[in-house]
């Protein structure tokens, strides 16, 4: 479990998350995708590899980003 405080400066840090936009102009939570990338004809080959939602913490006074991918 990650602490409330950044690592860097110690001050307080605030969940948030990191925007991805589809090729469709959709929104979405960037994901973190098992293994090396794969590239295919058409970009990447993700198959039935494990994703996770990534959940990404700020520090609101140096603004460093630290980023989970959890189950």
């Amino acid at each position: 479990m990650r602490s409330n405080s950044c690592p860097k400066c110690t001050s307080s840090m605030t969940q948030g998350f990191v925007l991805d936009r589809d090729s469709y102009g959709g929104h979405r939570v960037r994901k973190w995708v098992e293994g090396a990338p794969l590239k295919g004809f058409f970009g990447l080959k993700i198959g039935k590899r494990q994703q996770l939602e990534v959940q990404t913490w700020r520090c609101t006074r140096c603004g460093y980003l630290e980023s989970y991918a959890k189950n």
